[in-house]
């Protein structure tokens, strides 16, 4: 079933990936700079937002269950190759695993699900600019590597995103320069996606 067979990822030009990430980046570091004080507030209150944990974490289980769903028309069906057998457990144990994180209360669910989040999310761009030819795709990785790596640590130690949060907010400095430095890095990816990508 999966002889020639492209995975969704794999579909998405460097451009569009380039075009997409440039743009995201550009919007979240701008309006961090515009509307410091609402930023600043929701980064605070974040790791205890239980409502929005439970809607990232049902984005991440239907992101996960479209993954393991291996049918025809599904792009997002995954070759799990020597795991196939256990893809039907996975499947049950999808849902399962969902119900009760969202139904039981639990303290710094938002750090798990954003984390969960980014690691689905790392995958796109890194598919798309995965072995590509101009040596400036290199943005790309460079970017969220770190990102991935800040996001594993999260799902594991969830309270570590409310201590960055309480210390990146209390440093204005670090603040502004670290989203001008994101502002200017979003401008450098779409740049490139016109240009080279």
């Amino acid at each position: 079933m999966y002889d020639q067979y492209l995975h969704a990822y794999e579909k998405l030009p460097l451009g569009w990936a380039g075009l997409l990430m440039g743009l995201a980046l550009i919007a979240l570091h701008g309006y961090a700079l515009l509307k410091p004080e609402t930023t600043k507030a929701a980064l605070t209150k974040a790791a205890e937002n239980d409502e929005a944990a439970k809607i990232l974490l049902t984005v991440d289980f239907v992101w996960i269950f479209l993954l393991l769903l291996d049918v025809s028309w599904n792009p997002l069906r995954m070759n799990l190759f020597d795991f196939n057998f256990f893809r039907s457990f996975l499947i049950i144990l999808c849902p399962v695993i969902w119900f009760v994180l969202c139904s039981q209360k639990k303290s710094l669910l938002f750090p798990r699900a954003l984390g969960l989040f980014l690691l689905l999310l790392a995958i796109v761009p890194l598919t798309a600019a995965f072995l590509k030819e101009p040596v400036t795709r290199l943005l790309i990785p460079i970017w969220w590597y770190p990102v991935l790596t800040v996001a594993m640590f999260w799902v594991g130690k969830p309270y570590l995103l409310r201590d960055w949060a309480a210390w990146y907010t209390a440093r204005p400095s670090i603040y502004k320069y670290s989203n001008l430095f994101g502002l200017a890095y979003g401008a450098a990816v779409l740049v490139c996606s016109f240009f080279w990508f």
